[in-house]
């Protein structure tokens, strides 16, 4: 049972260190890791140039600590810096299976549970173009191959859920999964059913696990399941699963605020700010009809400073 508890901590889908793929060129920082001057990968055409300081917290202010010089054939296109809190990963790993390796930087914000940082960096066009992702809670992600195909899978969460319905520990975000190819990042979790129906089945036997039932947190993991069932075609099964298990007592998420902290919105009970929140992210459409394919993809055009 403790390890179905820990299944639900966030550290279980992905943990707050980088995950590395087998055989591909990296450079990884850590909270032990000195000062490193032009430390080297490469990989065909691709070569990366990193230099990097630990943060002084002790310092007035904190800059970027972090630089990296990108190099096509040997001549230098792009410099870039960036702020790494002990943890920072340069990877190269080709994620279309062209021949050519995308530069893939993870950074790590500080914070408790947050954040991660993902950039990529592809050649395209005679220069290297970089692809954001919003700032991922929950440990960020993961690049695998799920399908054996040769392109990479992100797979990750939807970080809407951290917090909305539950603590940080008791929210059970759906699944995200992004397929990269030809530049940009798609989402593709309908088509990887074996692995969301996984996650489910997780979700389902932690609500039904007699210990979580003293946690007070199912609402935050039944939030997930509905949205997760959406992804399956399973909407009208898993929202009377969710009436049937819902914690009537909790009022977490049934009031919203403005960043002032006034409040604007009140609901009577879970099933109604559920629904509301399945639609404000798309899961739900206006008229309350599930859409399978809802894009929650973490690509941002850019994304601002932390």
């Amino acid at each position: 049972m403790k390890a179905i508890l820990k299944s639900l901590l966030l550290s279980s889908l992905f943990t707050l260190s980088l995950p590395a793929l087998a055989e591909t060129p990296r450079i990884e920082i850590d909270y032990d890791t000195g000062d490193l001057t032009d430390q080297q990968i490469e990989q065909g055409p691709i070569r990366v140039v990193a230099s990097y300081t630990p943060i002084d917290y002790d310092a007035e202010t904190i800059g970027n600590n972090l630089s990296l010089q990108l190099f096509y054939n040997d001549e230098l296109q792009l410099s870039v810096t960036d702020t790494a809190a002990m943890f920072a990963g340069i990877d190269l790993i080709d994620l279309d299976s062209n021949g050519t390796a995308e530069v893939v930087v993870q950074t790590f914000t500080g914070g408790a549970h947050c954040c991660m940082a993902y950039t990529t960096y592809a050649w395209q066009d005679g220069q290297f173009n970089p692809i954001y992702f919003s700032y991922l809670d929950g440990g960020g992600g993961e690049f695998k191959d799920l399908n054996g195909d040769g392109k990479m899978e992100f797979v990750t969460l939807d970080n809407a859920f951290f917090y909305s319905f539950s603590s940080y520990a008791g929210s059970y975000p759906p699944s995200v999964i992004l397929t990269y190819d030809n530049g940009q990042y798609r989402d593709t979790t309908t088509q990887f059913t074996n692995y969301i129906e996984d996650i489910a089945a997780g979700m389902r036997f932690t609500i039904e696990d007699p210990e979580f039932a003293d946690r007070g947190d199912k609402n935050g993991v039944l939030a997930g399941y509905v949205a997760q069932n959406i992804r399956l075609g399973r909407y009208r099964a898993a929202w009377q699963y969710m009436l049937a298990h819902y914690g009537r007592t909790d009022d977490w998420g049934l009031y919203t605020y403005t960043d002032d902290g006034e409040m604007v919105q009140t609901y009577p009970d879970f099933p109604t700010a559920l629904y509301a929140f399945l639609q404000d992210l798309g899961y739900l459409d206006a008229s309350g009809r599930p859409q399978v394919t809802v894009e929650r993809s973490p690509v941002v055009a850019e994304r601002s400073q932390f």
